[in-house]
C-alpha cells in the first residue's frame, strides 16, 4: 500500500503544471498592465499536464494568482485536477534590468485514483526566481530566468466507502531554466525546463511551454516590476 502511494506522488509531482509570473519567471512585467493571464502544458515520459492562471501585480511588487490544472497519466484513467494560489515580491536588481522574487504557492489536487483507490494531495512550496530582460526594443525582448525551490508533498489515500488508508509525504529540489520572449510588453512565449532534486522515483527532466497575455490599464511610472 504504501509504495503504491509513493509512486502515486511521484506521478503527480512528475506532473504538475509549471509555476508562471512576470519578468522574473520569463515573461511581461505586470509594471505596464497590472493582468496577466497564462497557459501552459507540460510534458515528460508517459505524463501530459496542463494549466492556466490569472494573476495581479501591484505597484509595490507584491503579485499573487490563482491557477488550475490537469494531468493525463498513461495508464491511468483519471485525470487529477488541481486548484492553487501563488504569490511572491519582485525586486529590482542590477539597475533594474534584473529581477529578483521569492515564492510561495499551495495546490490541492485530486488524484489519480486507482480502481476502488482515492487520493488527494497537497503542495507546498518555497522559492526564488532571477530573470533579467536583454534587448531594449519593446517589441520584442528576450527573458532568461532561472529558480530553485523546496517543494513539500503530502498524499493521502481512502477506499471507495471513504476510510482513511494513510499517508506518505515526502520533500525534494525543483531547478527551473526558462527563456522568455516577450513581444511589444504584453505577449509572452516561454519555453522551460523543470530539473527535480531528490524525488523519490524519477528525476526526469521535465519540457514545457508557456503563452501569457498582459492587459488592464497602465500605471504612472515608477518601479518596475
Amino acid at each position: 500500500m504504501r509504495r503504491s502511494l509513493v509512486v502515486s506522488m511521484a506521478l503527480l509531482a512528475i506532473a504538475k503544471s509549471p509555476a508562471v509570473a512576470q519578468t522574473c519567471m520569463g515573461l511581461a512585467s505586470f509594471s505596464n498592465a497590472p493582468v496577466q493571464v497564462a497557459g501552459n502544458g507540460q510534458f515528460t515520459n508517459g505524463i501530459n499536464s496542463f494549466g492556466g492562471s490569472i494573476g495581479y501585480g501591484m505597484k509595490s511588487g507584491i503579485w499573487g494568482k490563482a491557477e488550475i490544472g490537469t494531468q493525463s497519466i498513461d495508464g491511468v484513467d483519471s485525470h487529477p485536477m488541481s486548484f492553487g494560489a501563488r504569490a511572491g515580491y519582485q525586486m529590482p536588481l542590477a539597475r533594474g534590468k534584473a529581477q529578483v522574487c521569492p515564492t510561495a504557492s499551495f495546490t490541492v489536487a485530486n488524484g489519480p485514483d486507482f480502481d476502488d483507490l482515492n487520493q488527494s494531495v497537497q503542495d507546498a512550496t518555497l522559492g526564488l526566481s532571477v530573470g533579467t530582460v536583454m534587448g531594449s526594443n519593446p517589441k520584442m525582448k528576450i527573458v532568461p530566468t532561472a529558480g530553485l525551490s523546496y517543494a513539500h508533498d503530502k498524499l493521502s489515500a481512502k477506499d471507495s466507502t471513504g476510510t482513511s488508508l494513510g499517508s506518505v509525504s515526502q520533500s525534494y529540489g525543483l531547478a527551473t531554466l526558462g527563456l522568455g520572449l516577450v513581444l511589444n510588453d504584453n505577449i509572452s512565449v516561454r519555453p522551460s525546463v523543470d530539473i527535480p532534486l531528490g524525488l523519490d522515483g524519477s528525476n526526469d527532466a521535465r519540457f514545457g511551454l508557456t503563452l501569457g497575455y498582459n492587459f488592464g490599464s497602465s500605471r504612472p511610472s515608477g518601479r518596475r516590476h
